[in-house]
């Protein structure tokens, strides 16, 4: 494939949603085996700020915050962008409150409170794995079902 039509396929790629560069190389490769080609063609997009990895990470934290914790949003990022410094940087800059986040996804999923220490680990585990973190996920328990005397 000529450089052109490599270069119109990023823009499509671009076109439908924000992509790291390492996402949109791993999709060029598919297209061409010249992989200088997919750089220059990925770093003229940055100089062009077509591809911006800080708007990606805040417009992918604030989309997925309303599901996951932190834990989990920064696995995910991790697999598209490889400096967890900036990673870490930008999610900390966010205002998200985690705790309100865990009890409304808790209080969402399961309308009553634990019964026993078996029931209140399995709330546990749910938000564990949406990406809380325990001690977020014990604040999370207690916040959403206040009236429980079952101890951790």
């Amino acid at each position: 494939m000529n450089k052109i039509n490599l270069k119109a396929k990023a823009l499509d790629f671009l076109s439908r949603r924000d992509y790291t560069y390492i996402e949109l190389y791993r999709k060029l490769q598919k297209y061409s085996d010249d992989v200088e080609e997919i750089k220059s063609i990925l770093d003229s997009f940055i100089d062009c700020n077509y591809i911006n990895e800080e708007r990606f990470i805040e417009n992918f934290i604030h989309s997925k915050s309303k599901k996951y914790g932190s834990l989990k949003i920064k696995h995910l990022l991790q697999d598209k962008i490889n400096n967890k410094k900036l990673i870490n940087e930008i999610y900390n800059q966010s205002t998200i409150n985690e705790l309100e986040l865990a009890t409304t996804q808790l209080k969402r999923k399961y309308s009553i409170a634990p019964q026993d220490t078996k029931e209140k680990a399995k709330y546990f585990r749910f938000l564990i794995g949406r990406g809380f973190s325990s001690s977020i996920a014990i604040k999370a328990i207690e916040k959403a079902f206040i009236a429980t005397d079952i101890e951790y």
